[in-house]
């Protein structure tokens, strides 16, 4: 959509290559909302939203049948294949380290009530050893269908990862009728806004709704790290803003 030009996902080609390289994304912290908490709920969207913005986005790359609509992936190396490193003690050490590991590869996040696809972008060992790449379409994961979130305006709504903790985000909107989908994609024309947020001390992160009424699709760009793992990603969501 109108995130960051820069996004890449881990793929079962990149893995099984072993490209190595650093993995250096950062994104800039975004400032608390004031507004206090309010319930979350969802609601399951229509099958077939308005469409006002048939053209993709500026900033979103264009789909590669190899990359549409397929998750971020992880495959056993080849038996014949000799991997760099060693997988212990700790986290261990280069392509041994990293696949022994494996395991904590995230592939969703928690969003207000809803779960939403999360596809795993730069990625590698915390300890350095270890990292790979590569460049995914934008608007992957999100279907027509996307759950919403329903919330007040300036509701702090959690983003949280099962077993893995969140440091930074990028989040940001569009209205959910300039979206539009092809070859499983969702492409906006429009303009963003950006959405406020705060760090939690459990791991989560606070992102604070619009402030004004209305439908929107909202993508994440976060930074994540388990106890061996670290990297980025994109996950899409649907927010649905309504006066109180």
């Amino acid at each position: 959509m109108n995130a960051p030009l820069s996004r890449r996902c881990m793929h079962a080609a990149v893995i099984a290559a072993l490209l190595v390289s650093a993995c250096t994304s950062a994104t800039s912290p975004g400032t608390p909302g004031s507004s206090p908490a309010a319930s979350v709920s969802v609601d399951v969207a229509s099958a077939s939203p308005a469409s006002s913005a048939a053209g993709a986005s500026p900033t979103a790359p264009a789909a590669s049948p190899s990359l549409a609509a397929e998750p971020s992936a992880v495959t056993e190396p080849e038996p014949s294949e000799e991997l760099s490193g060693t997988t212990g003690p700790g986290c261990g050490s280069g392509a041994k380290g990293f696949f022994a590991h494996r395991g904590e590869l995230p592939d969703a996040l928690h969003f207000g009530g809803a779960t939403i696809e999360f596809t795993t972008a730069g990625i590698g060992l915390r300890n350095g050893s270890y990292g790979a790449d590569d460049a995914i379409p934008g608007g992957i994961g999100l279907s027509p269908n996307e759950i919403a979130v329903k919330v007040n305006p300036s509701t702090h709504i959690l983003l949280r990862g099962d077993g893995m903790t969140l440091t930074q985000v990028q989040a940001s909107v569009v209205p959910w009728s300039s979206v539009s989908f092809r070859d499983g994609l969702g492409t906006s024309g429009a303009s963003s806004t950006e959405l406020d947020w705060r760090p939690r001390a459990d791991g989560s992160i606070s992102v604070s709704a619009p402030v004004e009424p209305g439908d929107y699709e909202v993508e994440f760009v976060p930074r994540w790290h388990t106890t061996c793992l670290e990297g980025d990603g994109t996950a899409y969501g649907r927010i649905k803003v309504v006066s109180p």
